[in-house]
């Protein structure tokens, strides 16, 4: 009796003449490729484990927009800093101060906070609420982001709720480099 062997699957690629050449007849393609390099972009000039610390960072700041969407429609700006042992902490202002403030007052008081703590910290995170400047109207978490190693961006995080259970869906992060604002660069 022969032998048999066990088939082995592998990648069907298509054949060559199947693939396209040259540029995509759309721009779409190409555009959002480039859309997603430049989001990306800032990856390289940090560690993996600088990646790993903005990374988590922003998703905390997603799972803290989202619960206060999905539980009061909307949310006050916070902030969300890595600590070196690794965990992430949240603070925000008191209610009754974040009231009294201006925005721009109440992002000068987090980013105040932040620096407090910037011996303690390898990256922190400044959310708060925007609306898209185009004609959208569109909502969105901004974040600006710096890290120890020098990386400061900002990450704007498009976001539709619905329903009256205000389920949030977030849309493509646009992402920007930004001044460092907590550890400058010495002159």
């Amino acid at each position: 009796m022969a032998k048999s062997t066990p088939a082995r699957s592998k990648k069907v690629r298509g054949d060559r003449k199947d693939r396209p050449r040259g540029r995509a007849k759309s721009g779409t393609t190409t555009r959002a490729a480039s859309a997603a390099d430049a989001a990306n972009a800032w990856r390289q000039r940090v560690s993996k484990d600088g990646q790993a610390a903005i990374d988590t960072l922003v998703a905390h700041v997603k799972a803290v927009a989202e619960d206060q969407l999905g539980r009061f429609g909307a949310f006050p700006a916070f902030l969300v800093t890595g600590r070196k042992d690794g965990e992430f902490e949240l603070d925000a202002l008191p209610p009754e101060q974040a009231e009294e403030l201006s925005p721009e007052a109440a992002l000068d008081a987090l980013r105040a906070r932040a620096a407090e703590l910037r011996d303690d910290i390898l990256c922190a995170g400044v959310a708060f609420p925007v609306t898209l400047p185009d004609s959208s109207g569109q909502t969105a978490v901004a974040v600006q982001v710096e890290h120890r190693e020098g990386e400061a961006l900002t990450v704007v995080l498009p976001y539709r709720t619905k329903g009256a259970e205000r389920s949030v869906s977030f849309g493509d992060a646009v992402v920007q480099a930004a001044d460092q604002w907590l550890w400058p660069v010495a002159d």
